[in-house]
């Protein structure tokens, strides 16, 4: 505003009065008043705005707010921590899923490290990533991330190896040291990885954690516990067999990038789930090679199921177990999308899935009429009676079939 509009609302550029006065008589800045001086409550309202990576910095300001962090317990979405030869990266995702790293590794500071005690020994940021390059061994990363792990509590903590840069030796020290620790998810990553070390591997991890291999594996490869873990995914499973998946017993989910499977081996798979006494899996997915055909009638094939019109993907039908007393999930939904991924879903028989599962149940009671009229044992008479269930029975399928399912008379 130049000197002469003062008190009035035209604004306009300054006059040369309003340029020597600015000159002579500067402005004082307001220097920022230090978060470290913030009464407890008010800290606490401003942490509560702050995202994962900026509490990490915030930490490094002094010893104090750091220690104040850790009684403060940021609660983040999930926590993943990488491990190579010459760094390891923490990256910590929060409810919206936003990604934010903190990595470590050999930097160009002048000036050895000897040992790692608070977090302001770190200063190096940028604003979409924090690098803390410091020149310490790898092996000290356990005692660096013991400093930073505390000022976050996470449902979920993953540890990634990526093979190709890590000695087998080093791999194994920080799996027995990791394994001590919180530990919900096991990564490994490389081109290949012998026989031997995967056999290391499945013996030692225990099977209440979910493991995941994104590396090739020897054809040949055999193991008692390779899906037997709280979650398995395996970018190469051409190596599993249809027997592998009959043997998975009260997992998450399966997941299998590659196979070897055809319709006839998923058909086969549906029909032991159906006659199973116990739950298997929450999830499953197969990719099927590109070759295979997907034929609806050899999926189903002997199954009672309700098909679902979806023009998007290849087929879309449920069934349900036979005996369901001794069953949590009870209703399996079987998807192949146009990719040739076939996805498995199994569900409670809630509110939303109530109705399926009663007309799969109609159909179940329908099929085993119509064997039990083929009975040569039963009279005319009989077989006249089964014939009007059956008439009832479809009467009663076709008024509950609101949602129009595709179902075999």
């Amino acid at each position: 505003m130049c000197f002469w509009n003062i008190g009035t609302p035209t604004p306009s550029y300054p006059c040369t009065l309003c340029i020597i006065k600015s000159v002579l008589f500067p402005p004082k800045k307001k220097k920022p008043f230090p978060l470290i001086y913030l009464p407890t409550v008010a800290l606490h309202n401003v942490m509560k705005m702050m995202n994962p990576h900026e509490l990490a910095k915030l930490s490094m300001c002094s010893y104090r707010l750091e220690l104040h962090l850790k009684t403060f317990k940021r609660k983040i979405e999930r926590l993943r921590i990488q491990f190579c030869r010459c760094f390891y990266i923490l990256e910590l995702f929060d409810a919206n899923d936003r990604q934010f790293d903190v990595d470590f590794g050999d930097g160009h500071l002048v000036e050895q490290m000897e040992t790692v005690t608070r977090m302001k020994h770190f200063r190096e940021e940028f604003d979409t990533a924090l690098f803390l390059f410091q020149p310490f061994p790898l092996s000290w990363c356990f005692e660096v991330s013991n400093l930073l792990l505390p000022l976050y509590t996470s449902p979920f903590i993953e540890w990634a190896f990526y093979m190709n840069q890590l000695e087998n030796e080093t791999a194994r020290q920080f799996l027995d040291t990791i394994l001590l620790r919180r530990c919900e998810m096991l990564t490994f990553y490389s081109r290949e990885i012998s026989y031997e070390f995967l056999t290391e591997l499945m013996d030692k991890i225990p099977l209440d954690k979910k493991l995941k291999i994104e590396a090739h594996i020897p054809s040949e490869f055999r193991h008692p516990n390779a899906l037997k873990f709280s979650g398995s995914h395996y970018t190469n499973g051409r190596w599993i067999t249809l027997d592998d998946l009959k043997s998975v017993r009260n997992v998450q989910y399966v997941h299998l990038a590659s196979t070897i499977f055809n319709c006839i081996d998923i058909n086969q798979f549906l029909h032991y789930w159906t006659n199973c006494d116990e739950n298997m899996f929450e999830n499953m997915e197969l990719q099927l090679d590109d070759s295979v055909e997907i034929d609806v009638d050899v999926l189903k094939n002997e199954l009672i199921t309700l098909q679902v019109v979806d023009e998007t993907v290849e087929t879309c039908f449920y069934l349900k177990v036979k005996n369901h007393h001794n069953r949590r999930f009870v209703l399996c939904r079987l998807q192949i999308c146009k990719n040739k991924k076939a996805e498995f879903t199994v569900q409670e028989t809630d509110d939303q899935q109530a109705n399926k599962f009663e007309i799969l149940e109609l159909l179940e009671k329908k099929k085993n009429l119509e064997e039990k009229k083929e009975d040569s044992e039963f009279s005319e008479e009989s077989r006249r009676k089964i014939t009007m269930e059956i008439e009832e029975l479809m009467c009663l399928i076709i008024k509950k079939n609101k949602n129009r399912y595709i179902f075999e008379f």
